[in-house]
């Protein structure tokens, strides 16, 4: 019987991470959207037609990414300085090659790192659009989370390092 749900643990140099095929199926086109969002500035087909006038993709990578800045000034600062980062398609890259490989996956620490950005994305991506996909943001926290409690055991329990 398969795992219905995203499972990581600690395994000597990485995480050893099994995920069910539904969840690659439907990783799978968001990740292309997210790709065609972050390289070409393709604005998903589900954002252009929620709205009367669809977001221009700069807008969309902006609101993916919500600032808690003083002032505009400031927030506009902070994108300049770190969009280049922010927009980086190749953690995505990755995440999509390694999901077209039958699991179970090992990620090395530094695959881990492309995980949590590209999901970080993805729920950023989904959080701007409207309630019905908070679901699949929620979704993308959960694999964040999943990594992280592999990564640091004690963050899943909320109990002091000691």
């Amino acid at each position: 019987m398969e795992e219905s749900v995203f499972v990581a643990v600690s395994m000597g140099d990485g995480l050893l991470v099994r995920a069910p095929d539904a969840f690659v199926a439907s990783a799978l086109p968001v990740l292309a959207e997210l790709l065609d969002l972050l390289e070409d500035g393709v604005v998903p087909r589900e954002r252009k037609k929620r709205f009367w006038r669809a977001p221009t993709a700069e807008l969309l990578m902006r609101q993916m990414f919500p600032d808690a800045s003083g002032s505009s000034a400031e927030a506009n600062a902070f994108w300049e300085r770190h969009r280049d980062v922010l927009t980086d398609p190749e953690p995505a890259w990755r995440v999509r090659k390694r999901c077209a490989e039958p699991t179970p996956w090992l990620l090395g620490f530094d695959e881990v790192d492309d995980w949590l950005i590209t999901f970080a994305q993805l729920r950023g991506l989904h959080l701007t659009w409207t309630r019905a996909t908070t679901i699949s943001a929620t979704a993308y926290s959960g694999v964040q989370q999943a990594l992280v409690t592999a990564l640091e055991p004690r963050a899943a329990t909320g109990w002091p390092a000691g």
